[in-house]
């Protein structure tokens, strides 16, 4: 009883604390400031943030926070969900009325229309993908794996097609799809498509590719202001070691990437520009001694046009700040590595406000300053160390507890 008491008071404690400097739990870069730590949804890989809410997925539940005030979330409701754990809904999808979960070899349809009460109203067998996305404001969705799912009528979810037959020889690896603009749908796989699902959102066509000759695996992609700007960005997920120990020598693996947009509906093309990923090195110096995985969701600081700064949820490398040029070229401008940090997510509340899901920590606030940046992490630095990790670590790579053969972080 005692034990239950003071995790509600330290709960309490965190919904309520005062927008004041805090001591870092950890390490971080001048122009970062920790203001507080919500510490329940230790295991969610991903939000959603919309509209003054952030919807939160975890192994267990979907929990509502209304964040009209951004610097003082303040839990709404809670469902229980149950998901697989560690690797929930990851990219919950919602237009505010409509949010679809994928778990346990179901689509959940909720409606959220009332942030007080969310209900399961629509259920579709067999419908669990990785990743499920709205599409033409919820009316459609498409999964990760290629299924399209009718939702205009969202108490009867329907199967309706399927995405990977757009084109010949399929997408390769799958993983998410984003929708860049209302029925335009940009696919986060080893061959990048993006699907025109305007007229006929059950047979969508391909109107352009994006450039991945080295085939590497792709996580997941943003195209800001509804593909009005210049830059597609892009994060790849690619464990830095093979499944046998190995060091991975593929290049920019899990790397952030940059792509140029310019004429795509001329050329049909979308070719990368710059990849980006941070070093090993102590995490006093702002790193992390190793690595098991790669740059996750992120998302564009208010202002963005062209260029500008973005924060992404880097795993053991905690928060990063990065700098888009009007070239596209990438550069880093600040960290948050708080102590036994797995960073999932960054979402920008406002343009000050960052809001960092972990699957260690649960939310954390932060305040990012346009002051003073780091210097960024050079090979062979004080303080770097080999990307080498301990053999205990390399035991736990996703798959390899169940026998599968593993190539640069990847099943074969």
């Amino acid at each position: 009883m005692r034990r239950l008491l003071l995790v509600l008071l330290l709960t309490a404690g965190a919904l309520t604390l005062p927008a004041r400097a805090l001591p870092t739990p950890g390490f971080a870069s001048p122009n970062v400031e920790f203001l507080a730590n919500v510490p329940l949804h230790a295991d969610t890989a991903g939000a959603k943030l919309l509209g003054g809410w952030l919807y939160v997925t975890s192994s267990h539940e979907l929990s509502i926070y209304d964040v009209r005030n951004p610097e003082l979330p303040v839990l709404t409701s809670t469902v229980p969900v149950p998901q697989t754990p560690y690797f929930s809904e990851e990219d919950v999808d919602t237009n505010g009325k409509v949010l679809l979960i994928g778990t346990v070899g179901s689509l959940f349809v909720f409606d959220v229309s009332d942030k007080r009460l969310p209900k399961l109203v629509g259920t579709l067998a067999d419908g669990d993908e990785h990743t499920v996305t709205c599409v033409l404001d919820c009316t459609w969705a498409y999964g990760s794996y290629g299924e399209i799912v009718d939702l205009r009528d969202p108490t009867k979810p329907r199967l309706a097609g399927n995405w990977t037959t757009a084109a010949k020889g399929g997408p390769g690896a799958q993983h998410d799809v984003t929708e860049v603009a209302p029925g335009l749908v940009m696919t986060s796989t080893e061959k990048m498509w993006l699907l025109d699902a305007r007229r006929t959102p059950a047979k969508p066509t391909v109107v352009a590719r994006g450039d991945n000759k080295d085939a590497r695996f792709i996580h997941g992609n943003l195209w800001p202001r509804a593909m009005k700007d210049r830059f597609l960005l892009v994060g790849g997920e690619t464990a830095p070691t093979a499944g046998d120990g190995s060091v991975c020598s593929e290049p920019g693996s899990g790397a952030f990437m940059t792509y140029d947009t310019r004429g795509w509906a001329r050329s049909g093309k979308l070719t990368r520009v710059d990849s980006y990923r941070p070093a090993a090195s102590s995490v006093p110096a702002g790193g992390a001694a190793y690595e098991t995985f790669c740059s996750h969701w992120f998302t564009t600081r208010p202002g963005w046009k062209d260029g500008g700064q973005l924060a992404v949820g880097w795993y053991e490398h905690g928060t990063r700040l990065l700098q888009v040029a009007p070239t596209g070229k990438i550069r880093e401008t600040g960290y948050y590595t708080p102590v036994g940090t797995s960073s999932s997510a960054a979402y920008w509340a406002t343009k000050d406000i960052l809001y960092v899901l972990d699957y260690n920590r649960g939310l954390d606030v932060l305040r990012i300053h346009d002051g003073p940046v780091p210097s960024p992490i050079a090979a062979g630095a004080p303080g770097r160390l080999p990307t080498q990790p301990p053999v205990h670590t390399r035991l736990m790579l996703p798959g390899m507890l169940h026998g599968e053969k593993w190539r640069c972080g990847n099943p074969l």
